[in-house]
């Protein structure tokens, strides 16, 4: 009977062991299913934040994230600085060679206006003369270098830049310098990896008006240290010029041949003086002129959609090629075959300029 009832005790006892083993176990496994749902839980909360603040920084780039330095655009060559003061280049660098300087933004009209004066749908307007008896640029800009016009002498409005363009604006009130209409203009600098630089502009009015901006880049492709032309050559593709009388054209279309113009064929820069306007051949966007630095082996190619640009030799070196329509466009009407300064009430005026930068051997 002892015996029998150590036995029953002994069974009794391993069921026990076995119930709590089995309820440990469901215990374990309940444990683990709630950790892995907090752990997932937690896992998707950090994936929803971390996608969040990857959000929050693409939308608010940092200059060094978006890949550009403020007011500077740059490739394996060139270095290209900028100020908002005249939408200017400031300066432009080939390796550590400064090729390039000041380039500002001219207008409303680029070139001159004969005694500022003109008649613009039956109505005569003056504006204002800021070079003798003539209106240069535009007329009257600020401070000393009021020759170069308002909107060269302004600080415009920085409205975008990417690691490859700077977009640059300016408003000009309806009446400003004696000019009909408010403009609005944009001007939009692109660097690409071949070292082509274009400059496009964009411009709309509230009234019809005058329009013809350029840019004043001075070029000296030996290097700023270098003032002299010596070693500079240019090519100029225009057969005709139009001649001056008084620094205002007088109408009359001339060819080169046989002139200190004649730049038809590359040739070594002539120790002349230059202020003058080459009728380019050719229509549409176009390549229109190659100057070369022989000493540091760097030349400019100009492309552009106008049908006109003038050379100005500005000393030390420098030498401007501005792309632009023929000079007092609007009172001759022997130009009108090249195209219009005028643009509408309603219209968007558009152009486009590219100084192609390379080096040769």
């Amino acid at each position: 009977m002892k015996k029998r009832y150590v036995t029953l005790l002994a069974l009794a006892s391993l069921a026990l062991v076995i119930g709590c083993s089995g309820k440990s176990s469901q215990n374990s496994k309940e444990d683990s299913s709630s950790s892995i749902e907090e752990s997932s839980i937690s896992s998707d909360v950090s994936s929803q934040d971390n996608t969040t603040s990857k959000k929050s920084s693409s939308n608010t780039p940092s200059s060094s994230q978006a890949g550009y330095i403020d007011n500077q655009l740059s490739n394996k060559e060139l270095t290209i600085k900028f100020k908002a003061n005249g939408a200017s280049i400031d300066t432009i660098k080939w390796g550590n060679k400064q090729i390039a300087k000041d380039g500002f933004t001219v207008g409303r009209v680029a070139n001159r206006i004969a005694y500022g004066k003109f008649t613009l749908n039956d109505t005569q307007y003056s504006v204002s003369v800021n070079n003798g008896q003539h209106s240069l640029h535009g007329g009257q800009g600020s401070g000393m270098n009021s020759w170069r016009g308002p909107f060269a002498t302004k600080d415009w409005t920085k409205v975008e830049q990417t690691a490859s363009s700077i977009t640059y604006s300016i408003s000009s009130a309806d009446g400003e310098n004696g000019y009909p209409g408010k403009m609005d203009m944009t001007v939009k600098y692109t660097l690409n990896e071949n070292s082509e630089l274009s400059i496009e502009y964009s411009a709309t009015t509230t009234k019809d008006t005058l329009c013809n901006p350029t840019n004043h880049l001075f070029m000296n492709l030996n290097g700023s240290d270098q003032r002299n032309y010596n070693n500079v050559k240019l090519q100029i593709l225009a057969d005709n010029y139009t001649p001056l009388s008084n620094q205002i054209p007088t109408g009359a279309i001339s060819p080169v041949n046989g002139t200190k113009f004649d730049y038809r064929e590359e040739s070594s820069f002539k120790n002349e003086e230059y202020d003058d306007n080459y009728v380019l051949n050719g229509t549409g966007y176009r390549k229109v002129a190659t100057m070369t630095g022989g000493n540091s082996k760097i030349k400019v190619d100009v492309y552009t959609d106008r049908p006109g640009l003038q050379l100005y030799k500005a000393g030390n070196g420098d030498i401007c090629l501005e792309t632009q329509m023929m000079p007092d466009m609007i009172n001759h009407p022997e130009f009108d075959s090249y195209g219009t300064t005028i643009l509408r009430a309603g219209e968007t005026f558009s152009s486009k300029t590219t100084y192609a930068f390379s080096s040769f051997r």
